[in-house]
């Protein structure tokens, strides 16, 4: 029983949703409701169809290409600024180390090697300072307190 049922809702339901082509003449009634249009409106819908179809498949290849180019234009900007720094830097130590090496040899050249002469110097400072708190300590302990 629900078979039956069930098989006679699907075929109303297949039959109310076909549609029918019939061929009219002129001054025949229409075996149907609805919309009759003639062959040169019926093709010009069609073909409307065909060319919005071709229009929107068209304007998404075009910026699907846009965006595709922009990107490939970004990444080889990116590419072409990191080469160029790269050989920026190259250079920029090469130059510094010729500059280094120029400076050592030069320091190298001078010839006159201060380090004794800082020694002495820094250890006569030194005596000399830890003989005058000496001095001065001596002298406060000597010296009668101020009442």
């Amino acid at each position: 029983m629900r078979v039956l049922i069930l098989l006679t809702i699907t075929l109303f339901a297949n039959a109310s949703m076909s549609q029918e082509i019939v061929p009219l003449n002129k001054g025949d009634k229409a075996p149907f409701d609805g919309v009759i249009l003639d062959k040169s409106a019926a093709a010009e819908i069609i073909s409307k169809d065909e060319v919005s179809k071709e229009e929107c498949e068209s304007k998404t290849e075009y910026e699907v290409s846009k965006a595709t180019n922009t990107c490939i234009l970004n990444k080889n900007l990116a590419e072409s600024s990191l080469r160029i720094e790269r050989e920026t830097n190259k250079k920029l130590t090469i130059l510094k180390n010729q500059e280094i090496d120029r400076l050592n040899k030069k320091l190298e050249a001078s010839g006159v090697d201060w380090g004794p002469l800082w020694f002495a110097g820094g250890t006569a400072i030194g005596v000399v300072v830890s003989l005058t708190i000496f001095y001065l300590s001596i002298q406060t302990v000597n010296s009668e307190p101020l009442q």
